[in-house]
């Protein structure tokens, strides 16, 4: 059987969306303010069942070991109102603080509903198990409601339909799939239809279990989809009553296309789970006044044709934060695919419509990236949204030697030196790789339009290895340079990705930034983005 989850799933079923805000508050009070360790602390997770008792949203049975507020929690962080950090404490994002200061409560919490998506941080954390089957890229909330929202299926679903057909969709464009499924299945007689749930059961059902029968497959999933009908009705863009359908009102079905419409638009995908969990829970936990998305998706073209559409977007994807880019930039970037006069109407309406926030279509291509070439280039443009004045595969001072593939220049005259390696399984950090680092690069580039190398580093597709050779790789410089101490740095694409972002969304300005990165530069390999923020704050400025 497989065991990987080919079902949507929600933790804590039967949770009305109503006490979301009551549960962050019991959360709050139970970790005093979010200052007491969480992860394989039992005692908190008691106390924050006893919280729930007092709050009145919980039944007065305190578990054992804790599984009932760990449960709790994980529903908490399934919505991203929070995420535990590296070191293992909970940490409210800003809808999770705006629903404790009782600020737009509803909107939030519909938002927060509304953005669910799969995959999501809590879903791809190492406790999440089993975990989900690759190729799920759905927001289920919103699904649901465009499904119902159609008169072919006369405005509603059955809690049934819900359970054997909608719960197993895997992406956002399987509507009409589903659709026709759930028609063909209307049409059956009793006997055809216990055979289909029979075979559904068989194939999509990860669970272990002695009887493989449909009952039991209801049985487990209709919780979930129970669920799933509360909190679309919560929302007010459907309703459902308990035992009942999933329904939209005729009379309001325009509306609700077009405030769905207007969530696709502001709330498009987020990938930021390919670039960091905690990353992804402080960006999908963004409330309801500081949400910001690039909405290229919206860009009609003259000819209003699907594949320039297509094309522009494939090219904009190029470029991290395409919103640095003047309008003049951005027709020069497009000039080199489709006619001038075009160019120049479309770099308007693109650059009218971004704001300051990583691209989803850079994340995705970026770590996924097969070209070698291109993957040096879109490491460079990240540097460059950072606020490096970066230059491509310069040529070494002396025309000796291969080229380094990044200089990042910075200050009056200060410079970094940085090797992309697109390995996709794991880069090491070999002993002849530090000595061409320490021996020639770094020597080579000295003096490089006078300026003075103050550092070097590597950025890598994956995992890598062999981050001891950096301090040797400082000691073999000290050689050619003896006055300056020059310190490496080894991180993963996601990182470096995850470090933009999050200058972006702090705010923080180019020159800070720069100063930021620097700081962590000091001969360490960082896998993950916790571990860069845990450098930073440790290191002062």
């Amino acid at each position: 059987m497989n065991k990987q989850r080919r079902i949507w799933f929600i933790t804590r079923p039967e949770r009305d969306p109503k006490f979301h805000r009551d549960a962050l508050l019991a959360l709050k009070e139970a970790t005093s303010d979010f200052t007491i360790k969480w992860a394989r602390n039992r005692k908190a997770h008691t106390n924050y069942e006893r919280a729930l008792v007092a709050y009145g949203i919980k039944r007065d049975n305190i578990s054992n070991d804790g599984s009932g507020g760990r449960t709790w929690a994980a529903m908490l962080r399934t919505f991203a109102y929070c995420y535990i950090n590296e070191d293992g404490y909970l940490v409210p994002t800003k809808s999770g603080l705006s629903l404790i200061r009782g600020e737009k409560v509803f909107e939030n919490t519909k938002k927060q509903i509304l953005t669910l998506q799969i995959p999501n941080a809590y879903f791809l954390e190492s406790g999440f198990k089993p975990k989900y089957q690759d190729g799920f890229k759905i927001r289920p909330a919103r699904f649901l409601i465009k499904l119902a929202n159609q008169k072919e299926l006369d405005f509603y679903l059955t809690k049934e339909e819900i359970t054997y057909f909608v719960l197993t969709a895997k992406q956002d464009n399987e509507l009409s799939k589903i659709t026709n499924e759930i028609l063909k299945y209307r049409g059956l007689n009793e006997l055809e239809k216990k055979k289909i749930k029979q075979q559904i059961a068989e194939e999509f059902d990860h669970r272990e279990r002695s009887d493989k029968g449909a009952r039991d497959f209801e049985k487990a999933h209709s919780d979930v989809a129970h669920t799933f009908m509360l909190i679309c009705d919560y929302t007010g863009l459907a309703e459902y009553v308990r035992g009942g359908d999933l329904k939209i009102n005729p009379s309001y079905s325009k509306k609700v296309t077009e405030e769905i419409n207007k969530y696709d638009e502001r709330y498009p995908f987020n990938t930021r789970y390919l670039i960091s969990l905690q990353r992804m829970a402080e960006n999908n936990g963004l409330d309801v006044n500081s949400y910001k998305a690039n909405r290229l998706g919206t860009i009609k073209p003259a000819t209003n044709k699907k594949k320039l559409q297509n094309m522009i977007k494939s090219i904009m994807s190029t470029i991290p934060n395409p919103s640095i880019l003047s309008v003049e930039e951005i027709k020069h970037i497009l000039s080199d695919y489709i006619p001038p006069h075009e160019a120049e109407r479309i770099s308007f309406e693109i650059k009218e419509n971004l704001v300051e926030t990583i691209s989803a279509d850079f994340v995705e291509s970026y770590l996924n990236e097969k070209d070698n070439l291109a993957f040096e280039d879109k490491t460079g443009n990240i540097f460059k949204a950072i606020g490096f004045d970066v230059e491509m595969r310069p040529k070494p001072i002396n025309n000796t030697g291969t080229e380094i593939e990044i200089i990042l220049k910075y200050g009056d005259n200060q410079c970094g030196l940085i090797d992309a390696k697109n390995y996709k399984e794991r880069f090491t950090l070999s002993a002849n790789l530090a000595s061409h680092m320490g021996a020639e690069y770094i020597p080579n580039y000295e003096g490089y339009e006078g300026r003075n190398v103050n550092f070097f580093g590597y950025v890598t597709a994956s995992n890598f290895g062999g981050v001891k050779n950096l301090e040797k790789i400082c000691n073999l410089a000290k050689r050619f340079i003896p006055d300056r101490e020059i310190k490496g740095i080894i991180m993963s694409a996601p990182v470096l990705l995850a470090f933009l972002d999050y200058c972006i969304e702090e705010k923080i300005p180019k020159e800070e930034r720069i100063s930021l990165f620097l700081k962590s530069i000091n001969n360490i390999g960082y896998l993950t983005f916790g571990q860069l923020l845990a450098e930073l704050k440790r290191t002062p400025l």
